[in-house]
Parts: C-alpha cells; sequence; structure tokens
C-alpha cells in the first residue's frame, strides 16, 4: 500500500498577506507616537526610516524601559546656575570723614608760629635806694612789647623789652623810671588750653627821684620776671578755620624784679595785671 506523503506546512494566501501588511502599516505611526521619545544619548541608535517589522514591534525591547528613561544619558533637568558675584562697593561710596569730608579733624593750635605781643597793665613797685628812704610803694603802669616762636605745641620763646613808671603821691612825692631787656619763656601745661606759664631773665635798671632833691637814687643789674597769662582767640574760628595762630587777647598777671647786687643794695620789685594783645601768624 503505498505510503502517503507529508505535507509541509501551507503558505498563506496571497491576499491574507496583502491584508496583514495592511495593517502592520496602519499601526506603526500608532505605536510610534505611544512610544517614549528617544534618548538623545549617543549610545542610543538613530531611528530607522524604514518601516518596522511586525517581529520588531511585538518584541518587548522595542519599547523604552523606565531604566532607560532614568539613565545619566538621558536630558536631565536643568542645573542651578552659580549666583552671579556680588561686585564690592566701590571706593567711592564708602563715607568719608574728617579732611575728605571737608571738615577738620581736629581745631588747629592757636598758639603757633611766630607771634608779636605787647601787654598794657597797672601795678606797683616796691623799690630800695642808697640816698633816701622809700617807705611806701609807688603806683603805676607798666608796658611790655614782646617777639617769639612758638617752637614747640607747649613752649615759646621770645625776646621782650618792658619797662614801668611809677608815682608816690605822698610826701615827700617821688618817682620811679626802671625797664629792662630779658628772654621769655613760655610753657602751655595743657596744649588744647590756651593757659600759659611764663619766665624770664635778663638785664636792666632803674631810678628813683625824689622831689626837693636834685640827685636820684638808682639801681641795676639782673633781672628777672613770671607771669601767668590766659588767652582767648575772638576771630580765629571765623578767620582762620583751617590754620593755626590768629588774633589774641588776656589777663596777664606777672612781677618783674631787679634784684639787688649785695645784702641791703637798690633793689626793686613790681607786681602787675593787665591786658596782652598779640597775633599768632601761625605755621
Amino acid at each position: 500500500m503505498p505510503t502517503p506523503r507529508r505535507r509541509g506546512p501551507r503558505s498563506l494566501p496571497t491576499r491574507t498577506r496583502r491584508a496583514v501588511a495592511a495593517l502592520v502599516l496602519l499601526a506603526a505611526p500608532s505605536a510610534s507616537a505611544a512610544s517614549p521619545a528617544p534618548s538623545a544619548s549617543p549610545a542610543s541608535p538613530a531611528p530607522s526610516a524604514a518601516p518596522a517589522s511586525p517581529a520588531s514591534l511585538a518584541s518587548p525591547a522595542s519599547l523604552a524601559s523606565p531604566a532607560s528613561l532614568a539613565s545619566p544619558a538621558s536630558p536631565a533637568s536643568p542645573a542651578t546656575s552659580p549666583p552671579a558675584p556680588t561686585s564690592p562697593t566701590p571706593a567711592s561710596d564708602a563715607p568719608t570723614t574728617g579732611a575728605l569730608a571737608g571738615t577738620p579733624a581736629s581745631k588747629p593750635p592757636r598758639v603757633d608760629g611766630p607771634y608779636i605781643g605787647g601787654t598794657i597793665a597797672a601795678g606797683g613797685s616796691f623799690t630800695r635806694v642808697n640816698n633816701f628812704p622809700t617807705p611806701d610803694p609807688l603806683s603805676g603802669g607798666t608796658a611790655s612789647l614782646r617777639v617769639g616762636q612758638a617752637i614747640y605745641p607747649w613752649m615759646t620763646i621770645g625776646l621782650e623789652i618792658t619797662g614801668s613808671y611809677a608815682l608816690r603821691s605822698a610826701d615827700p612825692r617821688q618817682r620811679l623810671l626802671q625797664g629792662a631787656v630779658l628772654i621769655d619763656f613760655g610753657f602751655l601745661p595743657v596744649p588744647r588750653i590756651p593757659l600759659s606759664l611764663h619766665v624770664g631773665f635778663g638785664a636792666g635798671g632803674g631810678a628813683v627821684r625824689q622831689a626837693g632833691r636834685s640827685a636820684r637814687s638808682g639801681f641795676g643789674g639782673a633781672v628777672f620776671t613770671g607771669a601767668v597769662r590766659y588767652e582767648i582767640f575772638p576771630l580765629a574760628a571765623r578767620k582762620r578755620p583751617r590754620r593755626g595762630g590768629g588774633f589774641s587777647l588776656g589777663p596777664e598777671l606777672g612781677w618783674l624784679g631787679f634784684t639787688p647786687a649785695a645784702a641791703g643794695r637798690p633793689m626793686s620789685n613790681t607786681v602787675y595785671i593787665g591786658l596782652f594783645m598779640g597775633f599768632y601768624f601761625g605755621t
């Protein structure tokens, strides 16, 4: 009995194959729209222009996995940009004080630079001479002229010319005339306060005349002086706000002594109080 031949698998008819191909072409656009956008990583393959085959559509490898979406190659969220550096404050905006702001940092010294001045005072003189007695003091006036230099904020040095004229009105009437040239030193204990102490030394002489006597009796030799003075500068703040010195005036209390050459010899001591006026030219 003849053995029947086995037939291979029957191929699909031509119409069936065409229908399947049409369905594949229609399903390809919808599948590409539903799938996520391809990664921008250089490792991902470029999309093929050829239509996908049914096998590739059915395989799970063609779909993008969640891991591929979270891979470093995928576009990440925009990185936070570093803050812009802040520019430092310009030096011109910094607050200015003192001389940069147009105001002096401190008041300039008033007892400053070369100076010239004088004192007009009233006082009394106690004298002793050889030819006649002088029991009572003689009252009168004293005047002096000074020129010098403030060499330190706390010290001045100058030349002084001083003289006194005094009278005794009681009987017997007497008259005194004396003068001296001295070197004057001034010291300011507190430079910002114009209170000065003055001492000086030099040479001079004088004489006393008495009514009814033709001869006069005198004295002379070493002379010493001392004084305390306080000065004010009424116009300096307005006339010289940034420059030292200026016009000054103030009270002065002083002593002028013509010392005796030996015990019992002629001498004179004058105590005065007056007004000093001067001008400091500043440095």
